[in-house]
């Protein structure tokens, strides 16, 4: 009987850790998911002659349509950090890299997800700005 009574309470114990052990993280995308997913928006829009990288002249049409005045000396400066390997060109692992970077920034609590909340906050962060 009494090794039953020990079952029975260990087995009420177990099933009560059981949800604790099982909580999950919030829904959103991982730093992995989002640097591919954006690496992969910005060849879809930018890259004009469809070789999967980006060229100097292929980022600079994009600058040009961002860029106002005050802005303009920043392109330069911005290339020659994504550009890691200094071959011209702006390789899908280079876009990701600065995607992961990005992701870093946004992720407001830093568990590794990004949440629909931490891009909202973001993206009124990034239109204060202008």
């Amino acid at each position: 009987m009494k090794t039953f009574t020990t079952l029975v309470a260990a087995t009420a114990i177990a099933a009560c850790a059981v949800p604790a052990l099982a909580q999950s993280k919030p829904a959103g995308d991982s730093q992995t998911a989002f640097a591919s997913q954006r690496a992969a928006q910005m060849l879809a829009k930018l890259d004009a002659n469809k070789d999967g990288k980006l060229s100097k002249s292929e980022f600079e049409a994009m600058r040009q349509k961002k860029a106002d005045g005050a802005k303009a000396g920043r392109g330069e400066r911005l290339w020659g950090r994504l550009d890691a390997d200094k071959d011209g060109f702006l390789s899908r692992a280079e876009l990701e890299a600065m995607a992961g970077k990005r992701f870093k920034r946004m992720d407001a609590d830093g568990d590794g997800v990004l949440t629909s909340a931490e891009r909202q906050a973001a993206a009124g962060k990034a239109k204060a700005a202008m």
